[in-house]
């Protein structure tokens, strides 16, 4: 609940007519938010943002016949802390994804009702405020690494370079490193793919924990994941595109807040989409795994993340590259690769599409069916950095035996498979 006494400062930058006109009568209607000033000049944008100190930011997609998307994307980088609602035209979701990878925190389809449009600003003020609160101490310099890792995100701003394969690899992996439980979490709500990854057919989805998100109790939990036969637990998206629409960014917080207590680590395969849930998992997230190929569009569009990733307000130890496919017939050496992303990759995963499709095929993970391959060596590799994290030596001894374990995960999936 904000303080109507101190109304939210808001700056539109908007050309003349009925879209504004509309903003402005919602406006009036309240007391919680108050818009300080409306640009209609692109070129004095910075200006009065600076002068006005809003908290937050509506932006147009088209001011003066100009597109802002690059007024976006430099806003977002000048003033990382101002929240950006981006005004979108109907039926443009390519223009969307563009919006949220420059930075804007949300977007909203025109034409809308003034409920609409006040609904959204107090969702965005309310975001906002909660990951200013969950943000560590550590996030104003340095990621810590004196703090236990818990939750790891797996996204990538390109499509078809692997995230869900790594995902689902690291989890088993870090299941293998460490004695307690791990859960998997499907964050990519609408064309999720990890049941069919590893052979699954569950009675339930993340969309039953929607109801109950607020109050979960483990018992409901537990109804809901999947019982992998690598140890592993599941925690899939919604079936249908229908009921995943209806997930908000809350909806994600609070989940996540229910499982977290449950689990050792929690790995997400958030995919390619960058929308207001994916943004709040990164938010909770102790780390992101962000992964590229070697080519030179999916380079570009890491290179690009990083930015944003400051932007939201991440420090750069949150951030972790993971460079899939290294290796690849024709592919950007990674000499070029540290050069173009100013940085190594924090784990480097070889090339071999065949073992990779035939592992996607028979739904069994590739760190499993192959566990001597040189993929599943880097993906161990990559969680024993991971389960590293914030553990102190004397903890190191607790942790299982990867010789010991395997053998037992393949009897069980050999028993799930004959059954």
């Amino acid at each position: 609940m904000t303080d109507v006494s101190t109304p939210i400062p808001v700056v539109a930058i908007i050309d003349p007519g009925m879209t504004r006109h509309q903003m402005m009568s919602a406006f009036q209607t309240q007391i919680e938010f108050q818009l300080v000033t409306v640009i209609d000049s692109l070129e004095n944008a910075a200006r009065e943002i600076r002068a006005t100190q809003p908290e937050i930011i509506i932006i147009d997609h088209v001011v003066g016949d100009q597109p802002t998307l690059d007024l976006v994307d430099d806003l977002c980088i000048q003033f990382p802390e101002r929240s950006m609602i981006a005004l979108l035209p109907e039926g443009d979701s390519e223009l969307a994804q563009q919006m949220m990878f420059a930075g804007a925190r949300a977007f909203l389809v025109q034409p809308f009702t003034q409920v609409e449009f006040l609904s959204i600003l107090r969702r965005v003020y309310a975001l906002e405020e909660r990951r200013r609160l969950a943000k560590p101490p550590a996030a104003i310099g340095e990621a810590s690494s004196s703090e236990p890792l818990q939750i790891i995100t797996v996204f990538s701003p390109r499509g078809g370079v692997g995230c869900s394969t790594v995902a689902i690899n690291l989890a088993v992996a870090l299941h293998e490193q460490i004695d307690g439980r791990t859960l998997l979490m499907e964050g990519k709500l609408h064309f999720g793919h990890l049941g069919l990854m590893l052979n699954v057919r569950p009675r339930n989805s993340l969309a039953e924990l929607i109801p109950h998100s607020n109050a979960l109790d483990s018992a409901l939990i537990e109804d809901v994941v999947v019982h992998h036969a690598t140890g592993i637990e599941v925690l899939l998206s919604p079936p249908n595109i229908e009921m995943a629409q209806g997930i908000k960014p809350d909806n994600m917080l609070n989940i996540l807040r229910g499982v977290r207590p449950m689990y050792d680590f929690i790995v997400i395969d958030t995919g390619s989409f960058l929308n207001e849930n994916t943004v709040t998992l990164m938010d909770l997230s102790d780390r992101i795994l962000l992964v590229a190929n070697p080519d030179l569009a999916s380079l570009h569009d890491v290179s690009r993340f990083i930015q944003i990733s400051r932007t939201l307000g991440y420090p750069p130890g949150k951030v972790l590259v993971v460079l899939n496919r290294a290796g690849m017939l024709g592919g950007v050496k990674t000499k070029d690769i540290e050069a173009a992303l100013h940085q190594r990759p924090f784990v480097t995963i070889p090339e071999d599409g065949t073992k990779a499709i035939r592992s996607l095929n028979r739904g069994v993970p590739m760190y499993f069916k192959y566990p001597r391959n040189p993929v599943s060596r880097s993906i161990r590799h990559l969680a024993k950095a991971l389960a590293n994290f914030g553990m102190e030596e004397q903890d190191k001894s607790k942790r299982r035996s990867p010789a010991s374990i395997l053998p037992k995960y393949r009897e069980r999936l050999s028993a799930s498979q004959a059954s």
